[in-house]
């Protein structure tokens, strides 16, 4: 299905330390999008998928970063197409949980982004690492937990006009079985039509089968794809034409890693 990993090149800025979400442009070929864990500040750097050369960073202007825990690409606006930023993590002082939305930048060269819009949300988990965003702009998040088994739940992309707090409210829960606080990143294919979800130790697949309810497939059980064991591995990442995906641990200098469909 996918082949094993392929080492791209070590990430070769030294102010990503602790990559804790992927994914991958729209708007700019080869390019990928990364940011640090708790502590890291708000910045977004902009990682060549080709060398894993760091070609920019991004200060996302007015945004908080308490424990920003995933990132994603989706479309807004029509027909532009925005960075989704999570900083739902619980770094120990319990999460913030804000969804910031981001304009894509118009060109990879360093500077700052200004926020769109965001959402703040209420639930009944107390930490999430995993934020996914569908064709449609609707978002979707999965809970961390000892053994895996995360509340998934929609946030629908409404919340980010309404001006008010979105209590989301689920009683579905991930099909999987882990012996570590999982799932820890995930991406929904730019086609709408695959989901990755990161665990700790691997990297699980569902297919939609043309279904659009997320929810009810990822109560299913997945495949297990190739994953090479990283250091604290949290990031992972649908390349845009959903013929590959890619995955970044945290450290410094961390491999970057590619996997081919077959």
């Amino acid at each position: 299905m996918f082949d094993n990993a392929r080492a791209i090149g070590n990430v070769d800025s030294n102010k990503v330390t602790e990559a804790s979400g992927l994914a991958a442009s729209r708007k700019h070929p080869n390019i990928l999008y990364t940011h640090n864990d708790h502590g890291g500040g708000n910045r977004i750097y902009a990682i060549d998928a080709t060398t894993a050369h760091v070609r920019a960073n991004f200060e996302i202007n007015h945004a908080d970063s308490n424990d920003w825990e995933d990132v994603a690409v989706g479309p807004c606006h029509g027909s532009k197409t925005c960075l989704y930023i999570g900083d739902t993590g619980n770094s120990g002082q319990g999460a913030k949980n804000i969804i910031y939305r981001v304009l894509e930048p118009d060109s990879i060269h360093s500077g700052s982004l200004s926020i769109d819009a965001k959402i703040h949300f209420t639930w009944d988990a107390e930490d999430c690492e995993t934020l996914m965003v569908d064709p449609k702009g609707e978002i979707y998040i999965i809970s961390k937990v000892v053994g895996g088994k995360g509340l998934i739940a929609h946030i629908p992309s409404s919340g980010f006009d309404s001006g008010k707090t979105v209590h989301v409210s689920s009683s579905a829960y991930l099909s999987i079985s882990t012996s570590h606080p999982d799932p820890v990143g995930g991406d929904i294919s730019p086609s709408g039509d695959e989901i990755l979800i990161k665990t700790r130790d691997s990297v699980l697949y569902w297919d939609m089968n043309g279904s659009n309810d997320y929810v009810s497939v990822l109560q299913t059980q997945p495949i297990k794809l190739p994953y090479i064991n990283e250091h604290q591995g949290e990031a992972v990442a649908w390349q845009p034409d959903g013929r590959g995906y890619y995955t970044l641990g945290e450290g410094l200098h961390s491999p970057l890693y590619h996997y081919r469909l077959t």
